[in-house]
């Protein structure tokens, strides 16, 4: 676990909101693959990420099917502001802790578990892929910060700070990036975060990974503070917009979850905040999917 380091790991489970452990909240669902086995969902899906329900009525390797879940994927619109296309807007169902399946390979004993589904994977005609997907939403989770938007001319004006705040917005202000807010859940992006300056020396902060890792299983998710640069200061999205999937609760109480020397919490760059899914699907009143042929 990383902090202070641009080192995303998708969604992490903490606590219940409502108290007490997020243990036992684990629901069995399935991941599509055809009767003969040989077509499946090819996205990969990693611990951590977020997931929901598919969206084809007749099943298909790249939206699963409606009994299925796929990968919850973000489409953002760097506009002025920016916006979060309305497939974002499709409800999470929840967070993908790993799965099982019997693969076609007889010599691996045929039973997989493991923390990630790698995609397009074969496997005994039949069978069923099983995902584990926390899907209670009272789950608080811990999740990195950080920003998709690359530097202009190699210097960022908004860094992947929390708060956040696009001042260009007007007063008052309604894109500020605070706690209470809520925002984006984006992967990959971002670029020339070395230009992030520590006491005024270089980071070397590595850029995000565009996918979770097949070593460890883990996602590669982060909060998008979606900050600005010289020439876009104005792509700021609204944070106060109901569509959006993640809403900010507090810094992560985790004790290497601290201020680096000489700056403060909130001038530390991809520090962890603690957050819920925003309209979960077993939410009351969340969004239904739409489904199509």
């Amino acid at each position: 676990m990383a902090y202070g380091q641009n080192a995303p790991f998708g969604l992490r489970p903490i606590c219940s909101v409502h108290g007490g452990s997020w243990t036992e909240k684990t629901n069995k669902y399935e991941i599509y693959a055809s009767a003969d086995g040989t077509t499946t969902y090819s996205g990969s899906i990693f611990t951590g990420d977020p997931v929901m329900r598919g969206t084809s009525l007749g099943g298909t390797a790249a939206a699963g099917d409606i009994n299925t879940i796929v990968r919850w994927n973000p489409v953002f619109a760097d506009n002025a502001p920016s916006t979060w296309n309305a497939d974002t807007a499709l409800p999470i169902l929840g967070v993908f802790t790993g799965c099982e399946y019997f693969s076609s390979n007889i010599s691996t004993n045929n039973l997989v578990q493991s923390p990630y589904w790698p995609g397009a994977t074969q496997v005994q005609p039949g069978t069923k892929i099983t995902a584990f997907i926390l899907d209670d939403p009272a789950i608080e989770y811990d999740i990195q910060v950080s920003t998709h938007i690359n530097a202009a001319a190699n210097a960022f004006v908004g860094l992947p700070y929390f708060p956040n705040t696009n001042a260009t917005g007007g007063a008052p202000f309604i894109y500020a990036g605070s706690f209470g807010r809520n925002f984006g859940l984006n992967i990959g992006g971002g670029t020339n975060f070395i230009t992030v300056n520590l006491n005024g020396n270089p980071a070397g902060y590595a850029n995000n990974p565009a996918a979770g890792s097949r070593l460890t299983g883990q996602s590669a998710f982060y909060l998008d503070v979606d900050t600005s640069t010289v020439a876009q200061n104005n792509h700021d999205y609204n944070k106060s917009l109901a569509s959006l999937p993640l809403k900010a609760l507090g810094y992560s109480q985790n004790v290497n979850n601290i201020a680096a020397p000489g700056l403060t919490m909130a001038t530390t760059p991809f520090l962890n905040v603690r957050v819920t899914l925003n309209q979960p699907v077993y939410a009351i009143g969340s969004t239904a999917p739409v489904y199509v042929a």
